[in-house]
């Protein structure tokens, strides 16, 4: 009931132009929503960090529209990017052995990543 009426609010703010303001950090962390992140946040250094919505790592291999990232535990994992994901610094590329955060969520099962922060 509580999402049916988060989402017809949302649909009227976005149909009216209005923006939507009411408890934006529960509404996204409850719909998938990650914080934006642009530059490499102290946590990181320390390995702390929303597991949920963030994935650190050294990059593997990047080429456009996919990053394969070997994160602390020593696992690699390729992860799709989307038109309009942003890599911060701005004009920044990824190449091998850089430090990499990834900000985004998941959705079924697959990280859907909205940027990357580039250390």
């Amino acid at each position: 009931m509580k999402r049916k009426v988060y989402t017809t609010l949302a649909t009227l703010a976005l149909l009216l132009g209005l923006s939507v303001t009411f408890a934006p950090s529960a509404f996204a962390q409850q719909y998938g929503y990650a914080q934006v992140y642009t530059t490499w946040q102290p946590g990181w250094d320390r390995y702390e960090y929303d597991r949920r919505h963030v994935i650190l790592g050294s990059v593997v291999h990047f080429r456009p529209y996919r990053v394969t990232v070997e994160r602390p535990d020593g696992n690699v994992q390729t992860i799709d990017l989307k038109p309009g994901t942003v890599i911060h610094p701005i004009g920044g590329t990824p190449h091998r052995g850089d430090r990499i955060a990834i900000y985004g969520y998941y959705s079924n099962g697959t990280f859907v990543a909205n940027g990357l922060v580039l250390r």
